[in-house]
């Protein structure tokens, strides 16, 4: 006996109803940044001088973060991106040695700067500052206790500026967080 046409388009009816399914059961690929700096302004100033930084170290922070988590997203994964820059607001100053910026981010704002919630850290030489910017920046991945934090709906980001520069003169720097992203990476149901 003959298939015929409508036996064709049964079977294929069986087909996109089974693949529809078969995507309704199981997770997509979830990816979404979170652009820290529409939160927060990241700058300020710290000064510099024969005795090093002051304060030392300079905490920027904590900034809390808040949205309405989606029961349909499992966050499996987040990395920061970041450049933060440097500038001398005293003009003739030089500068020696280096500064470190780290990165911190977690879900109590009065234990952000403790060990366990370090994200990042990059260290710069300073002696670039009497001419010109110094720019610090790289990638981290996230630990899981920080990625429950991000799951959680509140979160707290900061950073502290530390390290061994110093000045002949005492000179005013301004640091500038020129970027601050959260990619978070998971699956959605849909």
């Amino acid at each position: 006996m003959r298939k015929g046409k409508g036996y064709g388009l049964l079977v294929r009816g069986w087909l996109w109803a089974g693949l529809f399914l078969g995507l309704a059961a199981c997770s997509v690929p979830f990816n979404y940044e979170v652009n820290v700096l529409n939160f927060a302004d990241l700058s300020g100033t710290f000064t510099v001088g024969q005795g090093g930084i002051n304060p030392n170290p300079k905490t920027v922070g904590p900034v809390e973060i808040r949205y309405t988590p989606d029961p349909r997203v499992n966050l499996t994964g987040a990395t920061l991106d970041y450049k933060v820059c440097f500038t001398s607001e005293t003009p003739g100053a030089s500068f020696q040695r280096s500064v470190v910026y780290t990165a911190y981010l977690g879900g109590d704002a009065g234990a952000l700067f403790q060990e366990a919630n370090k994200l990042a850290e990059g260290t710069k030489d300073v002696s670039g500052l009497s001419t010109g910017e110094v720019c610090v920046e790289g990638q981290a991945q996230a630990t899981a206790a920080q990625v429950q934090a991000l799951r959680s709906g509140t979160f707290y980001v900061g950073a502290t500026i530390s390290g061994d520069a110093t000045s002949a003169q005492e000179a005013k720097v301004r640091y500038q967080a020129e970027r601050f992203l959260l990619r978070l990476s998971g699956t959605v149901r849909p």
